[in-house]
């Protein structure tokens, strides 16, 4: 996990984590969510976000949000079931206002058990605290089908 400290910006609090000031820094930083060892799972993402984060999303979780060790349990758990590299997020638009960031990623296509082919595109509002860290995260996802599961006929997605 690459973590990136900005110690020269004479605006920026003496240590703070400057990996989401970039799209190309926030998509490698949610790679390296998917792509660690169990183990170590809540120890890299107090690097990255603080003990107080929440997570609201769309439906993920069974109240719709997650508190930090909820977060923590989640992300462990996909590293133990996900395949290292199998997750390739790419930001495709990133928009930033002070430490409010709003952007939209997407990962490569995938395949499920039944044939499906389905990409997956989140869209992402973050706060960050003073250092640097991810306070909090509104997000919603819009799955779309690319190919339906019966006889690998292909389903027309409107943009």
């Amino acid at each position: 996990m690459s973590l990136h400290f900005d110690t020269e910006n004479e605006q920026c609090p003496p240590n703070r984590a400057t990996f989401a000031d970039t799209p190309e820094g926030l998509a490698a930083t949610t790679n390296s969510f998917f792509s660690g060892p169990p183990q170590t799972t809540e120890s890299e993402l107090s690097k990255l976000f603080t003990p107080t984060f929440t997570q609201c999303d769309d439906g993920n979780a069974p109240s719709g949000s997650r508190d930090f060790p909820a977060f923590v349990k989640n992300i462990r758990w996909l590293r133990e079931i996900l395949p290292p590299g199998s997750v390739n997020v790419k930001v495709t638009l990133y928009m930033r206002d002070g430490n409010h960031i709003a952007e939209r990623h997407s990962g490569d296509p995938m395949t499920m058990e039944d044939g499906s082919v389905v990409l997956g595109e989140t869209y992402m509002w973050i706060e960050l605290a003073e250092d640097g860290r991810i306070e909090g995260v509104v997000e919603t996802v819009r799955k779309m089908l690319l190919k339906g599961p019966t006889k690998g006929e292909d389903v027309k997605v409107e943009s």
